[in-house]
């Protein structure tokens, strides 16, 4: 069965006709997808909504690295800097 371009359902499996009259659709199993593999049981729901979080990623990337860690310290203390000398220039 071939679909037109301007046809509403792109992606149809093709039909073929068993008896006359009757139309049986072949790609109805195949086309069932399977479940997703289940996750170790080990890990809980908590420890993969904190390895979720971005704050727990860096963290983990400066324990590793220390130039990411000198970079951030560095940052802070130039962020922490700016934001000082902006409330001394308003006050």
């Amino acid at each position: 069965m071939k679909t037109s371009p301007h046809s509403t359902h792109k992606c149809q499996a093709p039909m073929e006709n068993s008896k006359p009259g009757k139309l049986v659709h072949r790609g109805a199993e195949t086309s069932k997808t399977s479940k997703a593999a289940k996750t170790p049981a080990s890990s809980s729901l908590l420890q993969d909504l904190a390895e979720m979080d971005t704050g727990f990623a860096l963290l983990q990337s400066m324990a590793r690295s220390k130039t990411l860690t000198i970079m951030v310290i560095i940052f802070l203390l130039a962020g922490a800097g700016f934001a000082l000398f902006l409330s001394k220039m308003a006050g």
